[in-house]
């Protein structure tokens, strides 16, 4: 996710909690989530607007992110260098198969 689509989705929580986060804090944030998929943080953004009152914390945005626990195999750029080569490709295609039956 680059900046400009975090400072959009991070304007929506400014605009319904009425909150201006400063510098600091928006870098802290940024750091947070940006390894995260842009889709998936604007979902988790809308879905706490809708469920919490009072200003989200990172904690709150971070439990409404779908997580896959296989994700640190499969998008691990040194995967290739894992003894269970053969498991990380059965995983991936696996999560290809059940992303294209949805």
């Amino acid at each position: 996710m680059n900046k400009q689509e975090f400072y959009k989705n991070m304007q929506k929580i400014e605009t319904a909690y009425n909150k201006k986060f400063s510098k600091e804090e928006l870098m802290l944030w940024f750091k947070e989530f940006m390894t995260t998929e842009t889709s998936e943080f604007g979902k988790a953004v809308d879905k706490t607007i809708k469920e919490i009152k009072f200003i989200p914390k990172i904690a709150d945005i971070r439990a409404r992110i779908k997580v896959n626990s296989n994700d640190y195999y499969t998008n691990d750029p040194y995967a290739c260098l894992y003894k269970n080569l053969e498991w990380c490709q059965k995983v991936k295609e696996w999560l290809t198969n059940e992303y294209n039956n949805i």
